[in-house]
């Protein structure tokens, strides 16, 4: 069968760096050129700077000609080049098939694991390792111009507060059930010029279709927030994945760059990304309530909320080939875990 690497396929090279040696052959000795190894890949841009640094240590130390590359052109691309397109075994030495998929990288890495649709579709043709290496944290971001952000102030936000907000139900930042746990926007509204202030709009920025940080925070509203009779202002279940029908008071903004423009450009904006590029543009990144009733950023989590987070791993599988679809850590019960993290 042939293998893959999914998520993360660089550990194959270790022996290699290893094993090689620098000895030198004898005088009458006819060298041959090696041939330069190549490993390329592609997928999450929040993932980029990791991959440089991992491909940079291996140009060091490896003996071998080699050349690294990863683009960070998206999961969702990235993943599909790995995945590959279906073609004929005829053009195709390797086929395992009347038709098989032929990837164009040598590895794809994700901010979410592999649908279960495509791993089972996937898996039949052939093999695929999905290696979680890093647990990273999605959150929320906002523009309210003169509300303080030192420390122990803020905006603080529950899960079906921001349902009702992506889903159009609040559209100004001084509806009352936002205030109830803001005094502090109480405080700015009353300063200012009431005619100003009567409404306070909301400019919702989601990203594009397809996007895995789509995926990510649509699964954290419905897995905190989920609409039923007695919650009808939840996330519904049908806007649950990286392809949704947003409501359409809400603005498209492409990839993480496009989103940090969205929430800085734009006064009482509010969106979503990764935390590692959130914080790296400078964005105010709204206090989650975690499972434990605390309001806390990514950064207040810090390194001990990531490990809180993932304490429990009884729902990730013990075989790197098995279906990795399931596995989330979102909504835990820790005092200091921030609530929303993905592998």
């Amino acid at each position: 069968m042939n293998l893959r690497f999914s998520i993360l396929g660089t550990t194959a090279l270790c022996g290699i760096a290893i094993t090689t040696t620098s000895a030198q052959p004898p005088s009458d000795y006819a060298v041959e050129e090696p041939t330069p190894l190549g490993l390329h890949g592609s997928g999450s841009t929040s993932l980029s700077q990791c991959f440089g640094r991992i491909m940079s240590k291996f140009e060091e130390q490896i003996k071998l000609p080699s050349r690294f590359s990863y683009r960070a052109v998206g999961s969702v691309t990235g993943i599909e080049e790995h995945l590959g397109r279906v073609v004929s075994c005829e053009d195709w030495d390797y086929c395992v098939a009347d038709d098989s998929a032929l990837p164009y990288t040598d590895f794809g890495a994700g901010d979410n694991p592999i649908g279960k649709e495509d791993w089972l579709a996937y898996f039949s043709e052939f093999t695929f390792l999905q290696l979680p290496f890093v647990l990273s944290a999605f959150s929320f971001y906002y523009n309210i111009p003169g509300l303080p952000t030192k420390e122990g102030y803020g905006l603080n936000l529950t899960s079906c507060l921001l349902a009702r907000i992506f889903d159009g139900d609040i559209s100004n930042w001084n509806h009352p059930d936002i205030e109830e746990i803001n005094p502090t926007l109480i405080s700015l509204h009353n300063d200012n010029d009431a005619s100003t202030t009567s409404t306070f709009p909301i400019f919702v920025s989601r990203s594009h279709l397809g996007s895995r940080s789509t995926n990510a925070i649509t699964n954290y509203l419905y897995s905190s927030c989920p609409r039923a009779d007695g919650n009808p202002k939840g996330w519904p279940m049908e806007k649950v994945g990286a392809t949704i029908d947003w409501h359409p008071s809400t603005n498209l903004c492409e990839g993480s760059s496009g989103t940090a423009m969205c929430i800085s450009e734009n006064e009482g904006a509010i969106g979503y990304m990764d935390a590692y590029h959130g914080n790296k543009e400078g964005l105010n990144e709204i206090k989650l309530r975690n499972g434990d009733g605390n309001f806390l950023t990514s950064r207040e989590a810090g390194v001990e909320g990531v490990q809180a987070a993932a304490i429990d791993l009884s729902n990730v599988p013990n075989d790197i080939y098995e279906d990795y679809s399931g596995v989330s850590f979102y909504n835990q019960v820790r005092v200091e875990s921030h609530r929303h993290y993905t592998v």
